[in-house]
């Protein structure tokens, strides 16, 4: 009877330690805080900074160490940490037209990280090396095709644009195939730096699957695709956004494209494009403005293709439309963009984000149909193509069901003014040379403020319109043959 309050003592006691330690545990160290944010740091580096995109190998390395044996609360934390920072840095100029949707946007994507963080725990085990990359490109799977409309934008493979070589596996695998590639090099490099030892099987796998891309890269790129011979003039007229809506800058805007255009036509192109939303208003409802368009498409006899509003009065709908006028003037075909983008074209699940109303650009509907345009080539009647409006391309479906319906090339007007001097073009660059891998075909950006260029289907970055000294785009075009 006297071993009891003895007993019960020691009990008691065991269960105060036992608290002290795991409130110890619980803690994060500097250390892991760290790590978790340097892979941030080094991932924001990647996406901002192309030249800088093998970085991407190792940036995953220091979370991957700091998750290691970690509990669920530490690795929620380190994960939402690391993520929240991540899409931070990269999509900040998001906030240039609406901050509080940056922040929403942000920490929704963080989501992912968080889900990555609370599945995986043990990277020094031997299923960790396919295992994880493969559990990293469904997060991004599902993020690209689920929720707002889906978001894929920033992905790890996206980083890897100019390693011509590596990426032509795109057209079997997709951007994800890259991703998975990096994730399982990180995966490697931490099992080296957890285990204290050369890991001899994970560094082989690694490299024998780095040598299958690069393979496949070699044989690819010395094949020919099938290519429309088209000339097409692009014109980049560096409309300051502040002036696109303001019909005081109505004249100048007209002038601008218009003596670009007529630069353009020198070269002789088969189609001249403008960017979205090149002209300010609603055309079909401007009668002088339809009327200059169509006086103008008869001057230069060169099918125009352009961006503007247009207003469905019958339905009382407004849609982010692409029009194409031919050389004699008539519109011949119009499309209505499908993908909006959310809470900047329209709010997503209103009922919940009813405060962020007036903050949005404007509320467009969505179109529904894949048009496909067509115009005479230099030795065919009619030459097929597909036209995507602001970040239409980021979704590889699209590009794919118009290749179903005959498109052999696409065109992409922007209107990219919204983000300033920001590193928004260069991602969409980026995002654009994998849509050109996936289809094997030439892909053609027309942005108002850069980036314009066309892609060739191997994912070469060609006739760029030039940057000014201080960063900002200039106005100018270029043409090119498609096919040369």
């Amino acid at each position: 009877m006297l071993l009891a309050p003895v007993e019960a003592g020691k009990n008691t006691k065991n269960v105060v330690e036992n608290k002290k330690c795991e409130n110890k545990y619980c803690r994060l160290s500097k250390n892991d805080l760290f790590l978790s944010i340097l892979s941030a740091l080094l991932l924001i580096l990647c996406f901002n900074l192309p030249d800088l995109s093998f970085l991407c190998w190792i940036s995953l390395v220091p979370l991957f160490v700091c998750l290691e044996k970690k509990i669920l609360s530490q690795r929620i934390i380190l994960s939402f940490i690391f993520g929240y920072l991540f899409f931070l840095g990269v999509l900040y100029w998001i906030s240039y037209v609406s901050l509080c949707g940056m922040l929403i946007l942000c920490l929704y994507l963080s989501i992912y990280p968080i889900i990555f963080g609370i599945c995986v725990k043990n990277f020094h085990k031997n299923y960790a090396l396919l295992l994880l990359p493969g559990l990293w490109i469904l997060l991004e799977l599902i993020r690209s095709r689920f929720f707002f409309s889906g978001f894929p934008w920033a992905l790890l493979g996206h980083t890897q644009f100019q390693n011509i070589l590596l990426i032509q596996m795109a057209d079997k695998t997709g951007v994800l195939g890259i991703t998975f590639l990096i994730v399982m090099v990180n995966v490697a490099l931490s099992r080296i730096i957890i285990r204290q030892k050369l890991d001899k099987i994970a560094i082989f796998f690694s490299f024998f699957c780095l040598s299958i891309a690069y393979g496949y890269g070699f044989y690819k790129i010395k094949q020919n695709f099938p290519q429309p011979e088209l000339s097409v003039s692009v014109i980049q007229g560096n409309i300051k956004q502040e002036y696109k809506w303001d019909p005081a800058y109505r004249n100048y805007i007209l002038k601008t494209f218009r003596s670009l255009s007529l630069k353009a036509n020198k070269d002789k192109p088969d189609l001249i494009v403008w960017p979205e939303s090149s002209l300010p208003g609603n055309i079909l409802d401007d009668y002088s403005l339809l009327q200059e368009i169509i006086c103008f498409s008869k001057e230069i006899k060169t099918n125009l293709l352009f961006g503007s509003p247009r207003e469905d009065k019958a339905i009382q709908r407004y849609y982010n439309s692409a029009f194409l006028f031919d050389k004699q003037g008539v519109l011949k075909t119009i499309y209505d963009k499908i993908h909006l983008v959310p809470f900047g074209e329209y709010i997503p699940y209103k009922n919940i984000f009813w405060f962020l109303s007036s903050t949005a650009i404007g509320d467009f509907s969505s179109g529904r149909q894949y048009t496909i345009f067509s115009i005479p080539g230099k030795h065919r009647k009619n030459v097929k193509f597909a036209v995507l409006i602001c970040f239409e391309d980021i979704f590889s479906e699209m590009l794919k069901n118009f290749r179903q319906k005959g498109a052999e090339f696409m065109i992409i007007i922007t209107n990219e003014a919204w983000f300033k001097n920001s590193t928004e073009p260069v991602q969409h660059k980026a995002i654009s040379v994998f849509r050109a891998i996936e289809n094997r075909c030439w892909i053609i950006r027309c942005a108002n403020t850069g980036i314009s260029c066309f892609i060739s289907p191997y994912g070469r970055i060609k006739g760029q319109v030039e940057k000014h000294k201080r960063n900002t785009f200039i106005a100018g075009f270029k043409t090119m043959c498609l096919g040369s």
